[in-house]
């Protein structure tokens, strides 16, 4: 569902071809995956089978060239949006989880909370689970430096979270 989540993220914005709609998925997903044009649309078939969004198409600024499809967020795919950001198992994998972050506004208040607290234990048994390994006495100096690795960043995620929520008041206001 990563996929249907940053095309109808994408198009909130605003109605845009496919080239445009593939450089910028390119853009969100990261250097580590590519949106190529055969993911792009398998996607956006999908979405539009699903009615979450329409096509149109239209005159081609290059001179000659024939029209291009135009793709545009329904009604429907802002609710599907909103439904994929706020599924409490995101909270479970970082990419989903942080792209829940990034779309927090359409995430009602109760389930915001949940998403961080599901998170928060998800961390908690991270480090729990770290320390279990940690003490195997036979780690090979690269594996301890890995697990150290992986302790500190789950650590540093808590912490960024805790000033994340104080700084954005999350859990001070009901729905």
């Amino acid at each position: 569902m990563v996929n249907e989540t940053v095309v109808l993220a994408l198009l909130l914005e605003e109605p845009k071809h496919g080239y445009r709609l593939m450089e910028e998925a390119d853009r969100t997903i990261g250097p580590d995956e590519t949106f190529d044009t055969k993911r792009l649309y398998s996607t956006l078939k999908r979405l539009e089978e699903r009615e979450a969004i329409v096509s149109h198409r239209e005159p081609s600024p290059a001179r000659g060239a024939p029209p291009r499809k135009v793709y545009e967020i329904t009604p429907q795919g802002v609710e599907l949006l909103r439904e994929l950001v706020s599924d409490p198992k995101n909270a479970l994998d970082r990419r989903r989880f942080f792209l829940s972050l990034s779309l927090w506004a359409l995430i009602p208040r109760s389930i915001q909370r949940e998403l961080l607290a599901r998170r928060r234990e998800w961390l908690a048994s991270e480090l729990q689970h770290m320390g279990a390994l940690a003490a195997f006495p036979d780690h090979t100096p690269w594996s301890r430096a890995v697990i150290t690795f992986q302790q500190h960043q789950v650590a540093e995620e808590r912490r960024w979270l805790d000033a994340l929520e104080k700084e954005m008041g999350i859990g001070d206001v009901d729905d």
